[in-house]
């Protein structure tokens, strides 16, 4: 009999032991599980931003995970709270009063966060949830998962335009480059000072003489402008492009 009852506190032991070490896995954040799948469907498709890295997408996913499900990363603790309670009728007017707040902040998170997918997304599960209509089993992270496909799906043209809207700024920044001469392009002082005068080509366009003198007036004037911001002696108000114009005409003017 004694061995019987060393065997089943032995047992009692072990189970409680294997109880408590499944509670960090229970208490892992929802937030960290959902974000750490999308991480690794981006890096196995090949679609991580450049420069993008995993610190930086979780810091930005967990905000947006945690503005979209405030009631999520709670519900661990207020099961708790609930159970241990004795006042019963206390804890369902908490709740009561948690409810607005927590259907208020789906939407917000929709119209507040970079993702269109989790926008549209978000707003679906609210209203799900407003109609009381999510399946029996579902979980935000599993309808995120399988949403933001058929979003993408539907819409592939929304992945496309961050870099549309790259081309766009390029395109007008090109529109917007102040010709110095001979349609050679006018770079900033720096640069200008720096400029090769025995280039023959500009890319594998040959340069005409015009276009060779240009650059030689261009660079000159860009080393000059630059000695005379060194030193202080700058005009008050001088811009580069300004400086340049005079610059070139007094040159044309001594033959160069």
């Amino acid at each position: 009999m004694k061995m019987q009852a060393r065997l089943l506190l032995v047992g009692a032991s072990m189970a409680l032991g294997l109880f408590a070490a499944t509670l960090p896995a229970a208490a892992q954040s929802t937030a960290m599980q959902s974000c750490s799948d999308d991480w690794a469907k981006m890096k196995a498709a090949g679609t991580v931003p450049d420069g993008q890295t995993w610190p930086k997408f979780w810091s930005q996913c967990a905000k947006d995970y945690d503005a979209a499900h405030p009631s999520e990363d709670a519900a661990p603790a207020a099961k708790s709270t609930n159970s241990k309670s004795t006042n019963s009728k206390a804890t369902d007017t908490k709740a009561a009063k948690a409810k607005p707040a927590e259907k208020a902040a789906e939407p917000a998170a929709a119209a507040g966060g970079k993702s269109t997918a989790m926008a549209s997304c978000s707003a679906e599960w609210a209203k799900m949830k407003e109609a009381g209509s999510i399946p029996a089993g579902q979980t935000w992270p599993k309808f995120w998962s399988q949403c933001s496909k058929d979003y993408a799906a539907a819409n592939p043209a929304d992945d496309a335009a961050p870099a549309k809207a790259a081309k766009g700024k390029a395109a007008k920044a090109a529109d917007n480059a102040i010709e110095a001469d001979e349609g050679i392009a006018l770079p900033d002082p720096e640069q200008a000072a720096k400029m090769n005068t025995a280039a023959k080509t500009a890319g594998k366009r040959p340069l005409t003489p015009g276009q060779q003198a240009a650059i030689v007036r261009i660079r000159a004037c860009g080393a000059e402008w630059q000695e005379r911001k060194a030193a202080g002696k700058l005009p008050q108000g001088a811009k580069w492009p300004q400086y340049w114009s005079d610059c070139n005409k007094r040159l044309k003017a001594k033959g160069q």
